[in-house]
Formats: structure tokens, C-alpha cells, sequence
């Protein structure tokens, strides 16, 4: 699972990576709370339409991108075909790679580094600049919140894996 965990880490940051640099942090605004959000229309950096559109394209991609690796790691790398298996190596994979966005992007790359400060929301900061109070509400749905997304995941791979 060390190999999988990797690409799974590698895969999830170029997502991240994909969405905001090349725009810039306004580019990942939609990573953003909505009040943030709003700023940064009233600033005139971006409209709600292109929020919208970016993160409708973002996440249709991402959980596509997800979806696919999970699957290629489980069941055609690990050639996992039996349900429980599936749900425990889904569960793991999940849980490293929310650890992974909640340690390396949340915190280090969001909270701690300047590259997310945009001018102009310095009251806002608190928003997304708390890393521990992130971490308070996402350890919590990263741990438990995975165990019912992996019995239905693992429920998809499973039936896909019948048809290989």
C-alpha cells in the first residue's frame, strides 16, 4: 500500500497544484469560504459564474481522477476482487490521502505558507489561515466519514472488478 499511498499523494497534489497556480489563488477560489468568495467578487478578481464553471470542472474532474486511481490501486495493481478487501484497502487509501490534504495542502501550503493571502482579505484570514481549527473538524470527518464512503465505493470497484 506504500507505492499506492504514494500515487495516490502525487496524483491528489497535481490536482491541487492544476486548479489554483496556473490563476493563482483567486484561480482556487472555490476552495474558499463563501465569504471569501464574495470578496473577491466585490475586489473584481473573479465573477460567480467563473467560481461556479471552476468548480463544477474541478470537481467532476478530481472525483473522476479519484475514482479511476482508487480503482486501477485496488483492484487491477493489488488485484483485490473480494468486498471486505476492497472496503479496507478504500478506507486506507481515503484516510492517507484526506491525512495528506489536510496536513501538506491545508496546513502547510494554505495556512502556514503567504501564497494563498490575496489583498484585500486580510480580515478573512482567520478563515482559512486556522489550521487547527480545520484539523478539529476534518481529523474527525477524514476517520469517521471514510467508513461509509469506503462501503459504497468498495460496492462500485467491486462490480467493476466482475466485469474485468
Amino acid at each position: 500500500m506504500l507505492v499506492e499511498t504514494l500515487i495516490i499523494w502525487v496524483l491528489f497534489l497535481l490536482y491541487v497544484w492544476l486548479c489554483t497556480v496556473p490563476l493563482g489563488p483567486v484561480g482556487g477560489a472555490f476552495f474558499y469560504t463563501q465569504d471569501i468568495q464574495d470578496r473577491f467578487v466585490e475586489l473584481g478578481l473573479i465573477t460567480r459564474e467563473c467560481i461556479s464553471r471552476r468548480r463544477r470542472v474541478a470537481l467532476a474532474a478530481g472525483l473522476a481522477a479519484v475514482l479511476a486511481a482508487f480503482f486501477v490501486c485496488i483492484c487491477v495493481v493489488n488485484g483485490m476482487r473480494g468486498y471486505l478487501g476492497i472496503v479496507w484497502q478504500t478506507y486506507v487509501l481515503f484516510a492517507l490521502m484526506e491525512t495528506f490534504d489536510c496536513v501538506v495542502v491545508d496546513t502547510w501550503w494554505v495556512a502556514l505558507s503567504g501564497w494563498w493571502d490575496i489583498p484585500g482579505t486580510e480580515d478573512l484570514r482567520s478563515s482559512y489561515k486556522d489550521w487547527r481549527a480545520r484539523m478539529r473538524i476534518k481529523v474527525p470527518r477524514i476517520y469517521l466519514g471514510g467508513i461509509p464512503l469506503a462501503f459504497v465505493l468498495a460496492g462500485l470497484f467491486w462490480f467493476a472488478a466482475r466485469l474485468l
